[in-house]
């Protein structure tokens, strides 16, 4: 023990045998995970499904703050949360199926200003 009395003794001898082989654990299921080509997820069935893109959306505080709004009435309506990218999933895929919605999506977007580079 030391002679100043605040100091403290930690006794740390047995976190390398609790950590020992954590890292190699996790490394075992980690690779069964990964893909074989760069392009496909391996699944736990065995199946590959198609990774998903990311993209990143700029919006003005007012499109977002409406962005949340749609995303708080959607939960209400539906009684779970709905992801934001759910939302757009959701959205591309009514435009692209019912031609009154792609219509009107075509005219909102043929009044709005384009974005300044």
């Amino acid at each position: 023990m030391s002679s100043r009395p605040n100091d403290i003794n930690i006794d740390t001898a047995g976190i390398d045998a609790l950590l020992n082989g954590v890292g190699a654990r996790n490394q075992q299921n980690i690779a069964a995970q990964r893909s074989t080509d760069g392009t496909t997820a391996i699944r736990q069935d065995g199946k590959t499904a198609q990774k998903p893109s990311k993209f990143t959306a700029l919006l003005s505080p007012a499109d977002a703050l409406a962005f949340d709004l749609l995303a708080y009435e959607l939960r209400s309506v539906t009684g779970r949360r709905v992801e934001k990218a759910e939302i757009l999933r959701a959205l591309i895929h009514i435009a692209q199926t019912d031609s009154q919605t792609s219509r009107a999506l075509a005219k909102a977007l043929n009044r709005r200003p384009a974005p300044e580079a």
